[in-house]
């Protein structure tokens, strides 16, 4: 878990250039004690603040500390409308628990009459629960969320094909190809925004340029001993845009990427 001393130099070093903040990165953010002072101390320095969760810890005392925060935008992960096949992707996961937990949130955000967190449910479609999305648009406003968002699946080894890749193609990554063995349906441009947008800090300040490298092979620099200013104009950063701009196949994160 992050410290809350490089998290601060992290937010005192960079707030005049930071526009929004996703407090999130493989793991449940609140699992971290510190998490929501974290927020506010943030939201304090004017850095729009944003996270993903999977609500299974939106207790009482939970949802007056997230309110109180300043946290703009709350992503709820929710990848099925009942518990079978809620578990079937979430293992261990209690569907009931999101949905109390997020009722409650809204419940409050409502009585303190409050505009934030703006919440968003996301629904993680494939081929086991794309049946349910009729009944998840419904529940989404009974629930009165702010948005629904429907996202496709990343899957490994995709080629020799997966019951997670949805039948209906608007809502998969993937197509069949004339060989019997399944792509990308977007091909792969020697391009990507997201090169020049923004970055990820791991919890002990490594930089890497974006959430598909969740190994974090591709090491830019780190926060606790570089600024992120010479970080991001460096040569291992330069190195890297070079590459993606001349032959993006090449680097293993992009293979699968949808962006």
């Amino acid at each position: 878990m992050i410290q809350e001393a490089l998290f601060k130099k992290i937010i005192d070093e960079n707030a005049a250039d930071l526009t929004y903040l996703h407090l999130y990165f493989q793991g449940e953010p609140y699992l971290h004690p510190q998490f929501l002072e974290l927020v506010k101390y943030a939201n304090e320095r004017k850095v729009f603040t944003a996270t993903s969760t999977n609500a299974h810890y939106l207790t009482d005392q939970n949802v007056a500390k997230t309110l109180d925060s300043g946290l703009k935008q709350l992503i709820v992960s929710m990848d099925g409308i009942t518990q079978e096949i809620y578990q079937d992707y979430r293992v261990g996961g209690s569907l009931s628990k999101v949905q109390e937990g997020l009722k409650l949130l809204i419940e409050k955000r409502a009585e303190r009459k409050q505009r934030y967190p703006r919440i968003i449910l996301q629904f993680l479609v494939t081929g086991k629960n794309e049946h349910q999305l009729n009944e998840l648009k419904s529940w989404a406003i009974e629930m009165k969320v702010d948005e629904l968002q429907l996202k496709s699946a990343q899957i490994y080894d995709f080629e020799n094909g997966s019951e997670l890749i949805p039948s209906e193609e608007k809502y998969s990554r993937y197509i069949l190809a004339k060989s019997g063995k399944w792509k990308l349906k977007k091909s792969i441009e020697n391009k990507c925004w997201r090169m020049w947008q923004g970055a990820v800090v791991t919890w002990d300040g490594r930089v890497v340029p974006c959430c598909f490298d969740k190994d974090a092979e591709h090491v830019m620099g780190q926060v606790n001993y570089t600024p992120m200013a010479e970080i991001w104009q460096n040569s291992n950063y330069q190195q890297f845009r070079k590459q993606l701009l001349s032959d993006r196949r090449e680097i293993e994160i992009c293979k699968n990427c949808s962006e």
